[in-house]
């Protein structure tokens, strides 16, 4: 497993100088450059080159607008962007784009919680839009995978698993972020969560995030805050554990944090927490 998060090149002559930011917090994998969907071949080609030479896993890049609009041309439109980010990735040696489910909610926002969002007919919905997505494309190294969210039914390991087995795609797969898949009845169980996760879904997993998430006990109702890993309720000895018997190069990622220093502490942590369960995260290759 490699660690990454804050740090990503722009372009193919800013890699060995993230490289370099990279080894200080023994960190070997980033995002996607942005904008990566409107280069040529070449230029994806020559920059996961590079990253590659460098020993840099280009992990992830996303894609964050609502599929299941309800306006059918936005939605068409939605899904040939998705393919083009697809193409272009494999052509990045990427090694995923990850997006949600979405929501059937009038707003139009992909994280909005509607009742449409649990139903058979929105599986079957989504279903049917990964199929298309998918449709004929050549991919060899990039999967499409969707990350699990509590707006819809894609945030159970069982529910993720029967979906997963349904799109019956080789392409399609899942992006594994446990925090997003915490309820009231795993909350205080992480450790459950993480095994059965593992157990039914590790040949599906292609990226990772890396969270935690805690109680705000000062609301009077149900909330609950993302915060520094270790400070919350995420058994980080069996979800480190799980995924040290995943891909040697499968990227995971910090994320929310607006300061490098917010991402050191929690860089550090990790490599403490993975110490502790007898794992480690993979670091660039000496002298790549």
């Amino acid at each position: 497993m490699r660690l990454g998060g804050f740090f990503s090149a722009a372009q193919r002559g800013d890699l060995e100088r993230v490289a370099d930011q990279l080894d200080c917090y023994g960190l070997s994998t980033t995002p996607a450059p942005g904008g990566y969907h409107e280069w040529s071949d070449d230029e994806c080609t020559a920059y996961g080159e590079e990253a590659s030479r460098l020993d840099i896993v280009i992990g992830e890049c996303g894609y964050w607008a609502n599929l299941l609009v309800r306006d059918a041309e936005t939605q068409a439109a939605r899904v040939e962007d998705v393919r083009a980010r697809l193409v272009k990735a494999e052509a990045l040696s990427c090694g995923s784009v990850v997006s949600l489910v979405g929501s059937a909610h009038p707003s139009g926002g992909a994280a909005t919680p509607d009742a449409y969002n649990y139903t058979q007919a929105c599986k079957d919905e989504f279903r049917e839009i990964v199929l298309r997505i998918l449709d004929g494309l050549r991919l060899e190294r990039t999967k499409y995978i969707i990350e699990p969210w509590h707006n819809t039914f894609f945030y159970k390991p069982a529910d993720i698993a029967e979906f997963i087995d349904r799109v019956d795609h080789p392409a399609f797969g899942l992006h594994l972020d446990l925090m997003n898949m915490i309820s009231q009845e795993t909350f205080y169980d992480t450790t459950r969560l993480a095994h059965e996760t593992f157990a039914t879904l590790s040949d599906h997993v292609a990226s990772v995030h890396l969270k935690d998430a805690q109680f705000d006990t000062s609301h009077h109702w149900v909330k609950w805050d993302e915060v520094d890993i270790g400070d919350g309720v995420m058994d980080y000895g069996a979800y480190l554990t799980g995924l040290a018997g995943l891909d040697d190069d499968m990227p995971c990622y910090c994320e929310h944090m607006s300061e490098e220093r917010q991402y050191a502490l929690n860089f550090a942590r990790l490599h403490h927490l993975a110490n502790k369960a007898g794992v480690a995260f993979r670091r660039r290759a000496s002298g790549a």
